[in-house]
């Protein structure tokens, strides 16, 4: 077997190496927030500060990821008198 797809299906199994390796594709790197908050198979995160570009390989690992047994996504943003929630 070919030493990339051996390397991606090994990331398939781990939730965080598998972000690792996307936040590598892209260029960027792996936010401190998602490792911190990742503990015994529960990813909890509060997302307020989270960019959109950081989104992506979050949201791609949490897909293939089959290490995970929890996962709780958080904000604390609380829309002000003069926001339109658009």
């Amino acid at each position: 077997m070919i030493d990339s797809v051996k390397v991606r299906r090994q990331c398939m199994q781990d939730f965080y190496s598998h972000y690792e390796h996307l936040c590598a594709l892209q260029g960027s790197v792996p936010l401190k927030a998602v490792k911190a908050n990742l503990s015994e198979g529960a990813l909890d995160l509060t997302v307020d500060r989270i960019k959109a570009g950081d989104w992506a390989p979050l949201l791609h690992a949490l897909r293939h990821g089959k290490t995970l047994t929890s996962v709780a996504i958080r904000s604390f943003h609380q829309q002000g008198l003069g926001e339109s929630g658009l």
